[in-house]
């Protein structure tokens, strides 16, 4: 792995910048304006891994014990208990503060499983009420709305607003009320989705409160790009539809392209041989791949670009998924299929030879 790949803190940042003199030390509207950028203290990344799949599991002990303990049946009463239950996940935020202390840890934990369960009554109830899956979605934006700045825990962030997105995707091909023109408005979603994406990489001026909603995007378009590799189709009853992938080959290579150009500094720098020969690869990419493929390599450049492991992390895990979903998919005999994988791993180390060759290769190793 290269030496770049690492991650930076603000402090360290501050350090490096007053020592070689670009700032002035002890500027106190800097310190306060990198302040104001950052989030409050949360666990780490592992703990609040936990802390999410005890708080679901508690959660679900909630949910049960309101519905087979209390016998509530009307829709009213969930509604209203929603909001009990996310009132008092704000009140036991409250309590535990910022510490790391085991008190603060488990009121945390208490105020996540709370804020979950409140949340799904308040949707259950809703839902109930309307009897449409876009009522679902309308609680859910209300939710999010609600909470998402008054909330400042970033698992539920992200969390909430994955379920936005995974609600809008699961009505426009679930749905039976946009019948005939599932796949534009399918692509317009996807298209949305992708221009988010980008503004909210790129700009450097977001505050990290919005990086969960950068997250879910991105989960989003993974789910997106699941939905077109399971090739199926979609709809109510008779009113199915199959959604090309054709708009979302051409949508995730420009994402791809665009990508290589930000994470080496400009589009200017794209002249530059190496580039052209990666945006080439990319375009060629998109033209014999599938928009999974194109959507991991788009991940791993720009977790590459962000210094964000996780992101790396999710574009490597997904790119054998959804690998295996093309090579499945081919309609070719086996003999042909395994052709096709000796071709493309033929072809991968005659680029890797061909850039040692000409000396484009500048990576460095640790």
């Amino acid at each position: 792995m290269s030496r770049y790949s690492s991650a930076y803190s603000a402090s360290d940042l501050l350090t490096v910048l007053s020592d070689n003199a670009f700032v002035e030390k002890g500027d106190k509207e800097l310190e306060a304006f990198v302040v104001e950028q950052q989030q409050e203290l949360e666990l780490p990344l592992y703990l609040r891994a936990l802390v999410g799949v005890g708080a679901f599991f508690a959660s679900l002990c909630f949910i049960s014990l309101i519905v087979t303990g209390f016998s509530i049946r009307d829709e009213e009463s969930f509604i209203a208990l929603g909001v009990m239950f996310a009132l008092l996940a704000l009140v036991a935020q409250k309590f535990a503060g910022n510490g790391r202390t085991v008190k603060s840890s488990f009121l945390i934990q208490s105020s996540f499983a709370l804020m979950a369960t409140g949340k799904s009554l308040f949707v259950f109830g809703v839902v109930e009420v309307f009897e449409t899956g876009w009522a679902a979605t309308g609680a859910i934006l209300i939710l999010t709305l609600a909470t998402y700045h008054v909330y400042r825990m970033s698992v539920d962030r992200f969390l909430s607003s994955f379920a936005l997105l995974l609600s809008i995707l699961l009505n426009l091909l679930l749905g039976d009320d946009f019948s005939g023109s599932k796949e534009f408005l399918f692509n317009g979603f996807l298209l949305i989705q992708v221009v988010l994406t980008v503004f909210l990489i790129s700009n450097a001026k977001i505050k990290k409160d919005y990086r969960p909603i950068e997250y879910s995007l991105l989960f989003s378009l993974c789910a997106a790009a699941i939905t077109l590799a399971s090739q199926h189709e979609f709809g109510y009853w008779g009113h199915e539809e199959f959604i090309r992938p054709v708009f979302a080959d051409i949508l995730f290579t420009a994402a791809l392209v665009v990508s290589i150009g930000w994470v080496a500094g400009g589009v200017s720098k794209l002249k530059s041989e190496p580039l052209m020969l990666a945006c080439l690869a990319a375009v060629a990419l998109g033209v014999v791949s599938a928009p999974g493929i194109i959507l991991s390599v788009a991940l791993m450049i720009l977790g590459y670009g962000k210094h964000e492991k996780i992101m790396t992390a999710m574009g490597a895990l997904l790119l054998p998924l959804f690998l295996f979903f093309y090579y499945y998919n081919l309609e070719v005999s086996l003999l042909q299929k395994s052709g096709v994988l000796v071709g493309s791993g033929v072809t991968l180390l005659a680029g890797r030879f061909y850039l040692r060759f000409r000396n484009l290769d500048k990576g460095e190793e640790a």
